[in-house]
């Protein structure tokens, strides 16, 4: 209500008034000159429907935070791209609302989700916790499998998951992986904000494994130069966490949530999640 009486009061600005020292001089006649009243009257009214219209115009758009996660999200680039980017844009085509990408580390992404400074989030698992402040849409779009990773020669250090209490072990910060893991006090943690400085950390002896998600972790592996210098341990906690998209539950998009949910089942039935897959394999 008052974005609309600013807008009506910026209208009223516009049009044109009688000048103050003129006003005294303005005659009975002059004021309830008909012809006066309604000139000044539609062009209110013209100006509020402008200012109102160009208002919704400019808030028709989606704000989706993407936080880089190589291969679904790449964001140290200049044109973002990846696995959740392209879901993201075939989206935004469907639904017939534009995107407007803006990256930022995962935890940041989550507290703007929160607040609703972000509309739309995705490659997150499902918790309760996040659940108070997303609305999910009810189908993922992908799944990531949990792995730990060691140093090349050492993987006897990790072959069941009570080996954890004996380990210094690396994780995102924020992220959900699987329990007791998550929730276990016992296992000395070393929290990052992105994946990526886990792996340095592993090489050079700052910790002594770190949870991380297939396909995305065998991928930086591969790409950052590791390679037969990290390798997956024997312990597999054979936990498989489907990924999603979501809505803030403050934007004003949330209401399209089944819409969104719809979208992605028919993306999987046609087969484009499928090709978007196989691109970055």
């Amino acid at each position: 209500m008052f974005s609309l009486i600013m807008l009506f009061t910026r209208a009223m600005g516009s049009c044109p008034m009688p000048s103050p020292d003129k006003t005294a001089l303005l005659s009975d006649r002059h004021l309830r000159s008909r012809s006066d009243i309604v000139r000044l009257f539609f062009c209110s009214l013209t100006m509020f429907s402008t200012a109102l219209f160009s208002t919704a115009k400019a808030e028709d758009k989606i704000r989706y935070g993407l936080s880089h996660w190589p291969p679904f999200a790449l964001t140290e680039q200049p044109q973002p791209a990846g696995i959740d980017y392209d879901v993201a844009m075939e989206i935004s085509r469907r639904i017939s609302i534009p995107f407007e990408v803006r990256a930022c580390p995962f935890k940041r992404c989550l507290v703007e989700m929160e607040r609703g400074d972000l509309d739309l989030m995705s490659g997150i698992a499902r918790n309760d916790e996040r659940a108070v402040y997303m609305n999910y849409a009810d189908t993922p779009y992908h799944a990531v499998s949990v792995v730990f990773f060691v140093r090349a020669g050492e993987q006897d250090r990790l072959t069941q998951y009570h080996d954890l209490y004996n380990l210094r072990t690396g994780a995102v910060v924020s992220s959900h992986y699987f329990e007791p893991f998550n929730t276990d006090q016992k296992i000395a943690k070393a929290e990052v904000a992105k994946e990526q400085k886990l792996l340095p950390m592993l090489n050079t002896g700052r910790i002594d494994t770190y949870v991380g998600t297939d396909p995305n972790a065998s991928y930086e592996i591969l790409t950052l130069g590791y390679k037969d210098k990290l390798v997956k341990a024997p312990f597999n906690p054979g936990v498989e966490v489907p990924v999603y998209f979501a809505f803030s539950r403050a934007s004003t998009y949330q209401s399209r949530t089944s819409e969104l949910g719809q979208i992605i089942r028919e993306m999987h039935q046609d087969g484009t999640i499928e090709t978007i897959l196989a691109k970055y394999q």
